[in-house]
């Protein structure tokens, strides 16, 4: 019953002119927020909204885990902004703090001083075949979550591709060797002192012969691994340690045709791909409304959006995958 009834509401909303259409006749309008209305009661308990110290404004989503303060976001997210503080429901929570973090499915764990929440139920799988109706975090007000529907679009799989480590340099090749033709702002190489010219001799003991050989070499390390340089600088030689970074971090993530007409990198999640198993869901997210739970129209919880890919499409971790990783970030506690 409830699944025709928003289906009924959507069909009604969905006449040609869509751009003119009065607010009660659009998808996110009040007809629909009414008929989501005890899902909206799920994700004003259950999820919650970090803001920015800085600018008072939300930036990110999560989802409440335990009643007594346990919350999974979007790590990557979260590490872009130095000082934040927490509403769940109507209440403020300034003390936050990062417990654990697994940058293989790109979430955090956080903890804040809190007792009697409302977590979601990790327990329970839900079956999603295509076309059930779920629902997520829209736009939020500072006491309101605004929810917003979607449509399930693809099987549960992998998504390949991650982020991979990079030195945050440009690399010249010489008759002589290998050397530093550029060095990218807020970098590892910045951070550990090479410079434009240096010459790059060794690469944790061994030789580099050419610049394919170190690039090889990069491609079998990952994000935050330490690799020692031996750089000769005019007459001097020194070593130094660089701390590898994120592709996504330093440039951005790669961008179709189709993802620039979409709004860019402002809409989008910098990183989203690169994930063990997510499901895909028709949704109108963006970067900025993912790291919150997802729910059938039923009220079942489904799973954590993870990446906003495109203007329509967005990638949730199911909840039975959620379970192990909670499982697994606790032990840092």
């Amino acid at each position: 019953m409830k699944i025709t009834t928003i289906a009924l509401l959507i069909a009604f909303a969905l006449p040609a002119a869509a751009n003119s259409l009065p607010s009660e006749r659009r998808k996110n309008g009040p007809l629909i927020q009414v008929a989501l209305g005890p899902v909206q009661i799920s994700l004003q308990e259950s999820s919650a909204v970090f803001y920015n110290n800085a600018t008072s404004g939300p930036f990110i989503y999560g989802t409440v885990v335990s009643e007594d303060g346990l919350i999974l976001t979007k790590a990557s997210e979260l590490e872009e902004i130095d000082s934040y503080y927490v509403r769940i429901g109507t209440k403020k929570y300034r003390s936050v703090v990062v417990v654990g973090r697994n940058d293989v499915w790109d979430v955090a764990l956080v903890k804040i001083e809190a007792t009697g929440l409302l977590p979601v139920d990790l327990n329970k799988e839900v079956d999603l075949s295509h076309g059930t109706w779920v629902v997520s975090n829209g736009a939020t007000e500072r006491r309101f979550r605004r929810p917003r529907p979607g449509i399930v679009s693809a099987n549960k799989r992998e998504i390949p591709g991650g982020s991979p480590a990079v030195l945050g340099v440009g690399l010249d090749s010489k008759d002589d060797g290998v050397f530093v033709g550029s060095i990218t702002e807020k970098s590892g190489a910045e951070d550990a002192g090479l410079k434009k010219g240096d010459h790059l001799v060794k690469v944790d003991g061994t030789e580099i012969k050419d610049r394919d050989g170190l690039i090889a070499y990069l491609k079998t390390k990952v994000p935050d691994d330490v690799i020692k340089l031996e750089v000769k600088r005019e007459e001097e030689t020194m070593e130094l340690e660089v701390t590898l970074m994120a592709r996504h971090k330093l440039y951005g993530g790669s961008k179709s045709r189709n993802d620039q007409l979409s709004g860019g990198e402002v809409q989008q999640s910098p990183r989203r791909t690169g994930f063990p198993m997510v499901f895909q869901h028709e949704t109108m997210l963006t970067r900025r409304t993912v790291g919150g739970p997802i729910f059938t129209l039923d009220n079942e919880f489904v799973g954590m959006n993870i990446a906003a890919v495109n203007r329509v499409e967005a990638f949730a971790i199911p909840a039975e995958e959620l379970a192990a990783i909670v499982e697994g970030l606790k032990k840092d506690l």
